[in-house]
């Protein structure tokens, strides 16, 4: 049986990115609630009244923006289910139409122009989630940071799937280079599901080491999904390379593999050939919907 991340503290050695050891903290059920956003996001907010997943996470949408020219959206959450956390979750929709999917085809590295702050000599970005990102975080900025003063918050997170997944990781580095760097909503937590690779290692390096500065960065895979395993020769070839800590998790239940050996056997592991599994992850389904 796979061990569940409980309440789990993550231990990654990160000398490699130059750092001293970063621990951060998850629980499963925060998890889940984070994958269960990113599934509402798909949804517009009258429909999200009618999903049974807005009533099982406890979140509340507060509003819902769209980057006219990328069609790229975003919801921001209010979550309930701690009455001692004042917490805003921003979830990143993945692709929905046409346009997402023209902006996911844009994989050329361009330079790191776009991220609301200078960025190393060399550094490189997927040209279409650079831009995507910037017109999703035009929209989002304002509305965004009223509610953090009207809420009084004390906690930020941006959450993912897919395409929503590089939104989510390059709009948090817009927000937060609109937050005064003492405030402790500086420090955004980033979780993401099935999120593709968007960088080079100068960028990445950066991102973790100072545009992103002592934030939690978490992305959730499987090695069921399609659209990564047919992808890696791609995003290596072509020199991107991961921005914060890989785990892999469960796509039917909500638990998340903290070591190889943890993870169950299965005959299809080495195969991934359903396009539906690049939606699943932690037992929902994070997708468009009629």
């Amino acid at each position: 049986m796979p061990r569940l991340l409980g309440i789990a503290v993550i231990f990654s050695v990160v000398a490699s990115w130059g750092h001293n050891l970063l621990v951060s903290s998850f629980d499963t059920a925060a998890i889940q609630r984070y994958a269960h956003a990113s599934s509402l996001s798909y949804l517009s907010l009258e429909k999200m009244q009618t999903s049974e997943y807005l009533s099982l996470s406890r979140l509340e949408p507060l509003l819902q923006v769209i980057d006219p020219e990328s069609e790229s959206g975003a919801t921001i959450f209010r979550d309930s289910s701690n009455n001692n956390i004042k917490r805003l979750i921003v979830a990143c929709r993945g692709s929905a139409n046409p346009k997402n999917f023209g902006t996911n085809l844009k994989f050329k590295l361009t330079p790191a122009t776009k991220l609301s702050q200078p960025t190393p000599t060399g550094a490189m970005v997927h040209e279409g989630f650079q831009d995507a990102s910037l017109g999703l975080w035009k929209e989002l900025a304002q509305p965004l940071l009223s509610r953090i003063k009207e809420e009084d918050v004390n906690e930020i997170i941006f959450t993912g799937h897919s395409l929503g997944a590089a939104n989510a990781l390059l709009t948090s580095v817009h927000y937060r280079t609109s937050v005064p760097s003492s405030s402790s909503l500086s420090r955004p937590s980033i979780v993401t599901f099935g999120g593709p690779k968007l960088c080079n290692s100068i960028l990445a390096r950066f991102i973790r080491n100072d545009a992103l500065e002592d934030c939690s960065i978490l992305h959730l895979v499987h090695d069921k999904d399609p659209v990564l395993a047919n992808n890696q020769k791609l995003w290596n070839d072509l020199g991107f390379v991961d921005v914060g800590i890989e785990l892999e998790c469960d796509p039917n239940s909500p638990a998340v593999h903290t070591q190889a050996e943890e993870k169950p056997k299965s005959f299809f592991s080495s195969f991934a050939w359903n396009i539906l599994d690049h939606c699943n992850y932690m037992g929902i389904y994070i997708g468009p919907r009629a």
